[in-house]
Parts: C-alpha cells; structure tokens; sequence
C-alpha cells in the first residue's frame, strides 16, 4: 500500500483547549480528531504565535482538576514531539502585512475586522503551508468566508471544525486530508 502524503495542518487553540478527557461530546471531537492527527503521518504547524496562543488558552491551567482534564494534551504533545522525524512543525511564520492592509481597508465593523486579525495568523500559518486551518471558531470562519472575494488569499484554504465534521474529519484525515471543497473559506455553502 502506498503511503499517504503528510499535510501540515494549523490547530487552533479552541480545538486543542477543547481536547480534554472529558466524555462531553466536545471534548471527544476535539480529542479523537487531535488522535487521529497522532495516529496519521500529518504534521502540526506551531509557530511562535501560535504556541503563545495555545499557551494563554490551551496549556495554561491553574488548578489541579484543570491539570487532569488538560492532561490529554500535554500528553498528546510528548508523543507529537517523539515520533519519528517529529510531527510538531516549529517554524517562524512572518506577517504578511499586505494581507492585514487589505482587512483594515474592507470597511468591516471594528468587532468583525478585530476578530479576523485576531485569527490572522492561522491564515498566515495555513498559506505558508498546506491550507489547512483546524479551528472551533465558527465566527471567523464565516467572517473569513464573508471577506474572501475580496481577498482571495483565503479561498483555497480549507476551515476545519472537529466537531461538526464528527467522524467524516476523522476519515478525511485518514484518507490523506485532500482537499475538501466545501470547507474552504471561498466555497459557496
């Protein structure tokens, strides 16, 4: 059998906060796909402000009972960091400031254009790579859809949230995480 290509995907700090070992359905979504992501050859992006992110939302934990539902995680991260050849990308993303430019300029609400820079990075991290963005955040995904004729940049990348996809993302990623059109941001859903 051959073997399957290696994408490299942006996890979002919603879908790792998420994963923990708790039987809520969220939980097991984000904890099954982040599994399946272990299991498979893909790879994760993690730049630097994507770490401080998962760092303030996901790592962070104050008290014992936080620890234990977030130990699925840290787990999960040793044996990211330990597998053959190391699954976890530690890569330097630069800003692409023309790319924030042309949000500022959109004219979109204070709220909206704020959540988007927010997220920016995802992008940036996604266009650097394969354009594969694993995120919770319906909210900017939809503005991001809102905003992709005027950017185009975004239309290709593919917006994926583990807990809607349910088992069908766990296939897909078996299968290699090939393009699914319907989940990029330029798709007319």
């Amino acid at each position: 059998m051959a073997k399957k290509a290696s994408r490299r995907l942006v996890v979002d700090a919603s879908v790792a906060r998420s994963a923990t070992l708790s039987d809520n359905p969220t939980s097991t979504a984000c904890r099954e796909f982040l599994q399946a992501i272990l299991e498979v050859c893909h790879r994760i992006v993690l730049s630097p402000e994507i770490y401080r992110e998962w760092e303030r939302h996901a790592l962070q934990s104050q008290t014992v009972a936080e620890l234990r539902r977030t130990r699925f995680l840290a787990n999960w991260m040793v044996a990211m960091s330990r597998r053959k050849g190391g699954k976890i990308l530690r890569v330097r993303v630069d800003r692409d400031d023309a790319l924030r430019t042309k949000i500022n300029r959109l004219g979109l609400p204070d709220a909206s254009r704020q959540e988007i820079s927010d997220d920016l990075h995802l992008i940036e991290g996604a266009l650097v790579f394969d354009r594969i963005v694993i995120s919770r955040d319906d909210s900017v995904r939809d503005l991001l859809r809102g905003v992709a004729g005027s950017c185009p940049e975004f239309a290709k990348v593919a917006w994926c949230n583990p807990v809607d996809v349910g088992e069908e993302g766990l296939e897909w990623l078996r299968a290699g995480a090939r393009t699914v059109k319907a989940w990029q941001l330029g798709s007319r859903r």
